[in-house]
């Protein structure tokens, strides 16, 4: 059997090929001669193609006859997350290059990763749950990974950060800025993805969020709607906040 991958990644092609034992379950035939994740063959289902046609099922026996081939684009970002920052990085005007981050809601690490990408220096991920970070972000010397812990709680960290950014779902933003403002340089940026889905009013709770954040020596440079929705479809929106100097809040 040869197994042909077509990986797409912008404009760049690459294809492997390779000779299997008789009788393989498709999935393995997949993981073993493309050392494609085995977790992640749901991702490509429907694109891969067993003597032309599609076959859906990951138990498939497949002879050493046949031609499997995988037609997938391979993600930018290790989740969605990392589109939403890359457009407030890029509309906004975020200056990432050599930065020293905090990303808090960490969950698979899409906002890291977009970090990294834009030239950050190193990222301090935090995250309340556990084992959900994607492992080119867990493995990554760029990349301090706390998890089971709350910001809220956070009494500081190993050094001072040029850039916050934040996805929290369950819990106030507004709750975690004292935290948030205990381990930022006097000169940095925060950045919020702001959920009104979990709340009545999206005009009101934009607001809300900005005008709170202001209140703890911010001042809002702007903000902008996800180009991507929620899990639920609603629209989300990306705040970036610069801190204000201390001479500068009291002139």
């Amino acid at each position: 059997m040869v197994l042909r991958s077509l990986i797409v990644r912008s404009s760049a092609i690459a294809f492997f090929s390779s000779s299997l034992k008789s009788k393989t379950p498709l999935t393995l035939a997949c993981q073993n001669s493309c050392s494609w994740p085995l977790r992640t063959f749901s991702s490509v289902r429907r694109k891969v193609l067993v003597n032309g046609k599609v076959v859906d099922k990951a138990g498939t026996p497949v002879s050493e006859k046949s031609i499997v081939e995988i037609k997938s684009e391979i993600p930018k970002y290790v989740c969605r997350a990392g589109y939403k920052l890359e457009a407030a990085i890029e509309q906004l005007g975020i200056d990432v290059v050599d930065k020293v981050a905090l990303d808090s809601g960490l969950s698979t690490g899409g906002f890291t990763d977009c970090l990294l990408q834009h030239g950050a220096a190193f990222v301090y991920g935090i995250d309340v749950g556990y084992g959900q970070v994607a492992d080119k972000i867990r493995h990554d010397e760029r990349v301090c990974v706390i998890e089971r812990t709350n910001l809220r709680y956070l009494t500081g960290l190993p050094q001072e950060v040029d850039l916050v950014t934040l996805d929290l779902s369950f819990i106030s933003i507004l709750l975690v800025m004292p935290a948030v403002v205990k381990v930022m340089k006097e000169e940095s940026t925060l950045v919020t993805l702001v959920k009104p889905q979990f709340e009545a009013h999206r005009s009101q709770v934009l607001q809300k969020i900005i005008k709170g954040v202001e209140g703890f020596g911010f001042r809002s440079k702007g903000w902008l709607e996800s180009p991507l929705k929620g899990a639920e479809g609603n629209a989300e929106f990306l705040v970036c906040f610069q801190r204000i100097f201390k001479d500068a809040a009291t002139a």
